[in-house]
């Protein structure tokens, strides 16, 4: 798999070939465990030793979560790492410093410099080939080793005990809202899924997470390793005091009070600007200096694309990564705030992995025709049927597998009162933007 590069004569192209390279490690799907990750960063040097981090997992909302807490410490004064999955158009989204994606001869340095300790590793014994997540988040530590970050805002990419990225020395770990999600992989109950996310939790280290179905497992695991726990819903209140297509305003409590105003839409959105807000006091807590100041600029600041995000105003054409049930549930609710009486044109693709059952079931009453689609993924499944989940539920649909095509004929189906939404992906979500902001839809 692992083979040296030629001097392309441009560093976009090499960087391109670089990125397919990379791209196929994917055929090796996913490995929960973190024996490669440990020897692989072991290889390396332990970058990940050389930094605190925050640890944020759960199923829905942990990269708007994570883009929150960022956000607020860049505006603290601190030099800040973010690393989230997956990326929406460019792979440099996944790694910040600063609020700055890494640059393309960063990520082929540090690609160059990992990748002959994973091809070492491969070629001991087979079964420790490296992940394209090992191998990606690899880079992302070091990366944030060379640029002296203060602290790294860091996404569990799925799970958390198992999980690559929980290796880090985490200040405070984050659960966001959990649900069924990968049962494959981590369990086919909410029990056994938060009981896996519990995994990130630390001895003695502060955590958070929500009043929620799987609260009592979250618990019972902090009470273990003595971590002192912050439930947002119980010692934590807030309450949205205001909110239109412009933003919205939280009023939130913790140990002090604050009101902040922030540009993202939902609920959904006022409950992980509350989860931030919570895991920052955790941090004050360790001694990092924040303030008021700079969570009101930090939640203001914040940009995060691809959630419920209006992207044209004539037709509405708004764009939500939304990809399983728990996010389904928060699109509808957006949708009925937002949008109230209105039934959308629904263009979606999906991953195979994903309850598309329920995701449909959810979706399905405000919808007026759906435009089934494939976006750019192997896992994608198959636009038939999700077609055919719809049909079952009475709701028109048709087949149109290029995302461009798919996206046009839904604005020729969209109008004033007849929105249209493009959802179901997160990797569908990267390609709608892109199609948006090059005008080829």
């Amino acid at each position: 798999m692992f083979k040296d590069h030629a001097d392309l004569g441009s560093q976009r192209m090499r960087h391109e070939d670089l990125l397919r390279e990379l791209y196929g490690l994917e055929r090796f799907g996913m490995k929960l465990g973190l024996a490669n990750i440990t020897e692989l960063l072991g290889r390396i040097g332990d970058p990940h030793l050389k930094f605190p981090a925050v640890h944020v997992t759960g199923s829905n909302g942990k990269g708007s979560v994570c883009a929150f807490i960022d956000s607020i410490l860049r505006e603290a004064g601190y030099n800040a790492g973010l690393y989230t999955s997956p990326h929406l158009i460019r792979f440099n989204e996944r790694i910040r410093v600063g609020g700055r994606e890494i640059p393309d001869s960063d990520v082929a340095k540090l690609y160059e410099f990992v990748k002959p300790h994973a091809a070492a590793m491969t070629g001991e014994q087979k079964a420790k080939q490296p992940t394209f997540f090992e191998i990606t988040t690899a880079i992302a530590f070091q990366y944030f080793m060379e640029k002296n970050v203060d602290i790294a805002v860091t996404e569990v990419g799925m799970g958390g005990g198992m999980d690559a990225t929980n290796v880090v020395r985490p200040e405070s770990c984050v659960l966001t809202r959990i649900s069924l999600e990968h049962t494959e992989h981590l369990g086919r109950t909410i029990r056994r899924i938060a009981g896996e996310k519990s995994g990130i939790l630390k001895p003695g280290v502060p955590a958070v997470t929500l009043d929620q179905e799987a609260l009592s497992t979250v618990e019972e695991r902090a009470k273990e390793l003595a971590c002192p726990l912050t439930v947002v819903g119980r010692e934590v209140k807030y309450e949205r005091t205001g909110g239109a297509l412009a933003g919205q305003s939280i009023d939130w409590a913790g140990k002090s009070t604050i009101r902040v105003s922030t540009i993202m839409l939902g609920a959904h959105q006022a409950e992980n600007a509350a989860l931030a807000l919570a895991a920052v006091e955790s941090l004050e807590s360790r001694g990092w200096r924040i303030g008021e100041d700079a969570k009101r600029a930090g939640i203001a600041k914040m940009r995060w694309p691809a959630r419920f995000q209006l992207v044209r105003r004539t037709p509405p054409v708004v764009i939500d990564g939304a990809h399983n049930p728990g996010g389904a549930r928060c699109l509808r609710d957006s949708l009925q705030e937002y949008m109230p009486g209105k039934r959308v044109v629904l263009a979606m693709g999906m991953l195979a992995d994903k309850d598309l059952v329920a995701y449909a079931e959810t979706l399905a009453p405000l919808s007026a025709h759906v435009i089934a689609t494939r976006p750019k993924s192997e896992r994608a499944s198959a636009p038939e049927e999700i077609a055919t989940a719809f049909k079952k539920l009475d709701v028109s649909s048709e087949v149109i597998e290029d995302v461009p095509a798919a996206i046009r004929r839904g604005l020729d189906l969209a109008s004033k009162d007849r929105p249209l939404l493009v959802t179901g992906s997160l990797y569908l979500a990267g390609e709608a933007l892109q199609h948006f902001q090059e005008g080829t839809v």
